[in-house]
């Protein structure tokens, strides 16, 4: 009891060094729990389905992931912290630096937290490619979420210097005989502890705490309360581009060209050429309309919000069995534009697959005497849009700074659909017919807490949920503006519009559906215009499958590659692949196929079923076609 007394009275060096571990220790563990406390509570909606039970056990085995992760990145430090030197000048240093860590981990968790709220899924899953949005993400902390940022820079200002008056107190010349002996001796006891909460449990064989700990519970909700984005960073930081395989040669015997095409280059599997047009080509226009957040809740739910595109949605062809190939913007554009899927261990178009050679979708209608435009509302270097728009081989690329505005708006970081769409229409009218132009809006981007039109506002601005529909309402008038001048325009009746959402909807708090890969991936297609039929197609079908089918309606001959298969084509695989970005997890879609396929479930190949294995083998051909740029040959 006397040496607990002195340890604490005592202002001798090692005693405040002492201090300083446990308080910072505890300090760090205590934000952990703290947050997983946050993501629980502002995603109320996604784990109702957890037990009182669940949510205990949640937070008990949760508690050992955050151990690890303070085994990972503070305990090192502390160790040092720990050795016996006396300068408080090096003090100083150490508790700068666990300030700085501090703050950095509150703010990376803050990120994490209101991440996981929008998109039901930790930061550090998707940590690669979320880089390409750290602009974005800077922007959000100090304008929308400026009441974290501030008061955390503030308390680290107060921290520093209160820590710094409390380590002047202490005299480095405090007779301590036994300083080293003691500072020796405590760094032997941390050394076990170390071990043990850098392994996440009680055992000294065997493997470390893995993603598969987390499914102890053998619920996905629970696995996502029991995880930390810190932890789920490490682990993509671990396993980034070191993808375990299981087929030696992954093209063997994959079907990925069907009976209407032809093979180029063995060496090049994805890489064909179309024989059989399922459509012929009367010399039509096509514009392609990317939809920012267009959710199918809208068609579903909300109709009355989105009267104009419910009008073209009644008139044209609709595929409600259609998917997004990713939950965010890039992998989307990514898909869309030149049908390559999202693959773990790959980069992302802005982090480095850039670099590889791609069907360049305007060069084709280049090729076939089109005239080809690129307009997107948001800024021009939005997702490399700038640089993807000149690589595509487009003509004529306009963006955000180009569009004049004709109304006033509030400030908003994203651009405004209605002048965008005007924008298209006269620039549409000025270029040669025919024509190939792609459209990306950007209004219905989140956060909706901004009201951009008075005039379109059918719910008062009391939930996220009715932001956002006040949002789509403004965009459906816009579409609903742009189609009344069009039709007045002689190149209308010659023309097919497609349109598609980027991903889903971004809103916290969304009831969930019991179809985890229809609750993520759900999307839509609707073709509108020149001899479409107005029906419902049950097809399944993903964004990597609008390029060959615009090949297949331009009636193009040229060579292409693709990971999508045209929706035109009879022969095309009646199911669907989605490679999610957490756990190398696989979605497998079709009529009769649904499954979920992910590291925690595959043991060995002979536990597939047989589309499951399918999904794999197409998986792993993607990632070396792609690693080793035989995508396509220039």
């Amino acid at each position: 009891m006397g040496l607990f007394k002195n340890l604490l009275t005592k202002k001798t060096v090692f005693n405040l060094k002492l201090k300083i571990l446990f308080i910072t220790y505890i300090s760090f563990a205590v934000l952990l729990l703290l947050v997983r406390v946050a993501v629980w509570k502002t995603t109320s909606v996604y784990f109702e389905e957890l037990t009182q039970s669940q949510i205990y056990l949640s937070f008990l085995h949760g508690a050992r992931f955050d151990l690890h992760v303070l085994a990972v990145l503070l305990l090192p430090l502390l160790m040092l912290f720990m050795l016996p030197y006396k300068s408080k000048t090096v003090i100083k240093i150490f508790v700068t630096i666990f300030l700085c860590m501090f703050i950095a981990f509150a703010f990376f968790l803050s990120g994490d937290t209101i991440f996981f709220r929008i998109f039901n899924n930790h930061l550090g899953a998707e940590i690669f490619t979320s880089f390409t949005h750290i602009g974005f993400f800077v922007q959000m902390a100090f304008q929308t979420y400026y009441y974290i940022t501030v008061p955390l820079f503030i308390f680290f200002a107060l921290a520093l210097y209160v820590t710094y008056r409390y380590i002047n107190r202490y005299q480095t010349n405090e007779p301590d005989p036994y300083f080293v002996t003691k500072s020796m001796v405590l760094l032997v006891c941390m050394m076990p502890f170390w071990f043990f909460t850098l392994r996440g449990k009680l055992q000294v064989h065997g493997r470390n705490i893995s993603m598969m700990d987390a499914q102890v519970l053998s619920s996905a909700r629970a696995k996502d309360l029991i995880l930390n984005g810190l932890y789920t960073t490490i682990n993509a930081v671990r396993k980034y581009q070191q993808r375990k395989t299981y087929f030696e040669n992954p093209f063997e015997g994959l079907q990925i060209i069907t009976p209407q095409e032809e093979q180029i280059n063995p060496t090049f599997a994805f890489e064909r050429r179309r024989l059989i047009f399922n459509r012929p080509n009367k010399n039509y226009n096509f514009v392609l309309f990317v939809l920012e957040s267009f959710d199918p809740l809208l068609i579903d739910n909300y109709p009355e919000v989105i009267p104009y595109f419910m009008q073209l949605k009644n008139s044209g062809t609709y595929y409600p069995n259609f998917l997004s190939s990713g939950g965010r913007s890039l992998i989307g554009v990514t898909a869309t534009l030149f049908s390559v899927p999202y693959v773990w261990g790959i980069p992302t178009m802005k982090n480095g697959l850039g670099g590889k050679e791609f069907s360049r979708l305007a060069t084709y209608f280049h090729n076939k005497g089109y005239s080809t435009l690129d307009i997107i509302t948001d800024i021009p270097v939005s997702d490399n849009a700038n640089l993807m728009a000149s690589y595509m081989g487009f003509d004529q690329f306009f963006s955000k700074p180009d569009i004049p505005l004709t109304h006033q708006y509030p400030a908003f970081h994203k651009g405004f659909d209605y002048e965008g769409l005007e924008f298209l229409l006269h620039k549409i009218n000025q270029i040669q017919r025919p024509f190939f132009a792609y459209f990306y809006t950007s209004t219905l981007h989140n956060p909706y807490n901004i009201l951009i039109s008075k005039d379109h506002q059918p719910y008062p601005m009391d939930t996220e949920l009715h932001q956002f529909l006040n949002r789509a309402a403004y965009t459906d008038a816009a579409l609903g503006h742009f189609f009344e001048l069009a039709r007045k325009e002689p190149w209308f009746k010659d023309t097919i519009f497609l349109f598609l959402p980027d991903h889903r909807v971004p809103l916290s708090n969304r009831k969930f559906e019991s179809d985890i890969t229809k609750d993520k991936f759900r999307s839509f297609l609707l073709m509108y215009g020149a001899d479409i039929p107005a029906q419902t197609e049950d097809i399944f079908g993903n964004q990597e499958d609008i390029l060959p089918t615009l090949l297949d309606l331009l009636n193009s001959t040229e060579s292409y590659a693709a990971s999508g298969q045209s929706l035109l084509d009879p022969y095309r695989r009646p199911d669907k692949f989605i490679f999610e970005e957490n756990e190398n997890t696989i979605h497998v879609v079709g009529p009769a196929t649904k499954e979920v396929v992910s590291e925690a479930t595959l043991k060995q190949l002979t536990d597939l079923s047989a589309s499951a294995k399918d999904a794999l083998q197409f998986n792993e051909a993607v990632y070396q076609s792609l690693l080793n740029n035989t995508w396509k040959k220039k």
